[in-house]
């Protein structure tokens, strides 16, 4: 058993943020004492899980298998919420995409803030420290913490690639300077980035070591509630008791257990809204309405493509020897993302319909965003089987407005979280699925390389017609409602300027700081992964600057 006094921090989360952020707190204060409670075993050996079979991990030993309640935006479908449980959260089961986002993902976070420590250039340095990246660029660092790799970076040249990369250019979609889509700048197409080594997935507790004498991890151990002492100079943390009661105390406890289970945590410790406190006979220490409030999510849709002629050998499952070699065992099969806008039109009568008027100072109206991410994958996507016939597209809505709220179902900590992505409840969000779809339509089967020479047609699933640009607002509305999915990137939920101040700290209690997905105010029109690991650098940094270190 471990002390339990005498601790400087106790993080509780061993995901991505609670890993990297223990590692640089013992290399910035290294007399200081961290406690990490993770509620997953440690995999740090587990070979298993290295190399590409991701999707595989859904649903998998080392996921928490959430389900959304029932969604309305998607005709009452409950939707899976993969989650990693395991030491490094999920950089255990994800897909290693690294996408940083925009410029202007950033910058409007600061300017919501009001913190230039958020914006783009203030964390530049910081992202910087993430990466060892594959080319020399003042963008990028190149000795951080992870190998990042592209599908050039390894020789992995798929046989449809030139002509993906040709389509887009006649699609009028711009190629980015360098294939960078990781240099602040993210409406065009470039290479898809992966935090892999050679092909092999790099999970946090390895990356950011936690072996040191200062560091004790404990895995296994759910944390039931943060300890809060309520007096005369107001709400302070002091601890953290865990699932069997043994409470553990420390000058500081860092919320780190993501977007799901931070605001979960905090109701259950007697810090959220306080009507859904007293609904389940929680203690109120500190009334915060906004825990839970302004999830986010990332709405993905997955078509599938039948070719025109499968023995040209483009897909994998065909009998094209190249595709065998061990080379294309590795990474995702694709090779670019393509991140394309909503015309303004369009744009401002969904805003309209939503909100009455059009205010031109409307968030999405006052910078450029890129709407939807688009990727060209070499495989069919289940149902179609991985045949030599198929290739598919995976689209991903980058700006959603929609929001919703991640609540407690009772006051036991063993009871999941009740999530409500609250899908597509806007206009907006179905607009830009309208557009998208048929502009992929367009892109796969109109005036491009791929869809003179290449396409052949979609491969629906039952009880749906061929995707075509002519595609009337109902069938596209139908098709999302039944093909969409979440994107696994969840956040928002304890968001900064609502629960925590620039800092980190949270509102109304003293000592208590969230490091995680859950303090993003804005939808990163990105995978959030790479935001995630430049939100705990910064981080380590702010809390040792507040101690004078």
């Amino acid at each position: 058993m471990v002390a339990t006094t005498g601790w400087d921090y106790i993080i509780a989360g061993g995901g991505l943020a609670g890993c990297a952020l223990a590692s640089r707190l013992r290399e910035y204060q290294p007399s200081a004492r961290i406690l990490v409670v993770e509620a997953g075993p440690d995999v740090s050996g587990d070979t298993d899980i290295l190399h590409f079979s991701a999707m595989n991990f859904i649903g998998g030993k080392y996921d928490w298998g959430y389900k959304t309640v029932p969604q309305k935006g998607y005709d009452g479908r409950q939707i899976d919420i993969p989650s990693g449980r395991a030491l490094g959260g999920g950089s255990v089961i994800n897909v290693c995409g690294w996408i940083r986002g925009s410029r202007e993902d950033y910058d409007s976070w600061a300017e919501i803030v009001g913190d230039q420590r958020w914006s783009y250039d203030g964390q530049l340095p910081y992202f910087k420290k993430t990466e060892r990246w594959y080319a020399n660029s003042e963008s990028h660092g190149q000795d951080g913490k992870f190998q990042i790799e592209s599908p050039i970076s390894m020789n992995r040249i798929y046989p449809l690639a030139s002509i993906v990369e040709q389509s887009w250019k006649e699609f009028g979609v711009r190629k980015l300077p360098g294939l960078d889509f990781n240099a602040g700048t993210n409406i065009g197409f470039g290479e898809v980035n992966e935090n892999r080594s050679q092909g092999a997935r790099q999970i946090a507790p390895l990356a950011y070591p936690l072996n040191s004498d200062n560091i004790t991890v404990m895995t296994d151990t759910i944390v039931g509630s943060i300890l809060v002492e309520s007096g005369d100079s107001g709400n302070k943390a002091i601890g953290i008791r865990l699932g069997d009661g043994t409470e553990i105390h420390a000058r500081e406890v860092i919320v780190a257990a993501g977007a799901y289970r931070t605001p979960h945590l905090l109701m259950l410790s007697g810090l959220g809204p306080k009507e859904t406190l007293e609904k389940h006979g929680i203690e109120v220490k500190a009334d915060i309405p906004d825990v839970g409030k302004n999830f986010n999510d990332h709405v993905m849709v997955h078509l599938n493509w039948k070719l025109k002629d499968p023995s040209k050998g483009y897909a994998l499952g065909s009998s094209n020897p190249i595709l065998a070699e061990s080379r294309f065992r590795t990474g995702t099969p694709l090779s670019y993302l393509a991140n394309t806008q909503m015309p303004r039109p369009l744009l401002e009568a969904a805003i309209a319909e939503d909100e009455g008027q059009v205010d031109p100072n409307h968030y999405l109206l006052k910078r450029q965003w890129a709407m939807t991410e688009n990727m060209v994958m070499y495989l069919g996507i289940p149902p179609v089987e991985t045949d030599g016939a198929h290739i598919s597209t995976v689209l991903m809505g980058l700006k959603p407005t929609s929001r919703g709220t991640v609540t407690i179902a009772s006051s036991n900590a063993a009871d999941d979280p009740v999530l409500d992505p609250n899908y597509l409840a806007t206009e907006v969000d179905k607009a830009v699925w309208r557009h998208s779809l048929r502009q992929i339509a367009a892109f796969m089967t109109g005036d491009t390389t791929l869809g003179r020479d290449v396409v052949e047609c979609e491969t629906p699933l039952p009880g749906f017609e061929r995707l075509t640009v002519e595609a009337s607002d109902e069938y596209l509305d139908r098709k999302v409602k039944t093909h969409g999915t979440s994107t696994f990137h969840g956040s928002g939920t304890c968001a900064m300027g609502k629960v925590v101040d620039t800092d980190l700290r949270v509102k109304g209690v003293q000592n208590l700081r969230i490091v995680d997905a859950s303090v993003f105010p804005i939808a990163i029109g990105a995978h959030i992964q790479a935001a995630v690991y430049a939100l705990a650098e910064q981080a380590a940094v702010i809390i040792t600057e507040g101690k004078g270190v």
